[in-house]
């Protein structure tokens, strides 16, 4: 049974949906609610192991809330992180924090006036939200539409409009990037946010007030002494 978790608006809300499946979450029936103790920022939510990590409004404080408590655990502020509209994606709506996880675990992804403006990535320990290893990618968060994990990369888009496109790869294991060309159907024109589920393998997206999911296939690349 595949669980999903709604939250709707990009600040100051509280109130988060779980619903059973997905076919109630597009039914709007069969949840449960839960009234968060401090409201949030952005879209850059994610569920990881029974707890929604989230960004407090008008803060760099990231707060872990587990649901079936229905309690905040930890609560840590990511030093020097921009907030309330200082290093958003391109469509603005308080996403200067993006928190997201993937095969290698929590991830934040977010920006600070030392860096620039420049995406930063930070691995999060889950339990303590103690910041393990940060990269600085060199790519200014406001040319990014929006970005994701996949096993350690971090793809960015170049828009969250119609035409956008996988435009750059971080790779935190080399600490490498490189400019890509990835075409994807932008169906509604207005991607506000963007997550991976490892689990599923399945890129998430709000485009325009529509649920879209894409899947997503991996390739292994095997080299070998001549190459």
């Amino acid at each position: 049974m595949r669980k999903v978790w709604s939250m709707d608006g990009y600040f100051k809300g509280r109130r988060v949906l779980e619903y059973r499946t997905m076919n109630d979450f597009m039914k709007g029936q069969n949840f449960v609610q839960h009234l968060l103790p401090h409201p949030w920022a952005g879209t850059g939510h994610v569920v990881y192991n029974g707890s929604l990590y989230y960004n407090k409004y008008q803060s760099n404080i990231v707060i872990k809330y587990h649901f079936r408590s229905r309690s905040v655990l930890v609560q840590r502020s990511l030093s020097g992180a921009g907030y309330n509209n200082t290093f958003p994606y391109s469509w603005g709506g308080s996403s200067d924090i993006d928190l997201m996880a993937d095969e290698n675990g929590l991830w934040a992804v977010y920006t600070t006036i030392p860096n620039a403006g420049n995406i930063v990535i930070s691995r999060l320990e889950p339990m303590s939200l103690e910041v393990l290893q940060t990269w600085d990618t060199g790519f200014p968060k406001r040319s990014a539409g929006e970005s994701f994990m996949i096993c350690g990369t971090l793809y960015v888009t170049n828009s969250h409009l119609a035409g956008a496109k996988i435009y750059f790869a971080y790779y935190t294991n080399t600490s490498s990037y490189e400019y890509t060309d990835i075409p994807f159907h932008n169906q509604y024109s207005h991607i506000s946010m963007m997550d991976y589920n490892p689990r599923e393998r399945v890129l998430y997206t709000w485009n325009n007030g529509h649920q879209v999911l894409y899947n997503v296939t991996l390739f292994q690349v095997i080299k070998t002494s001549g190459d």
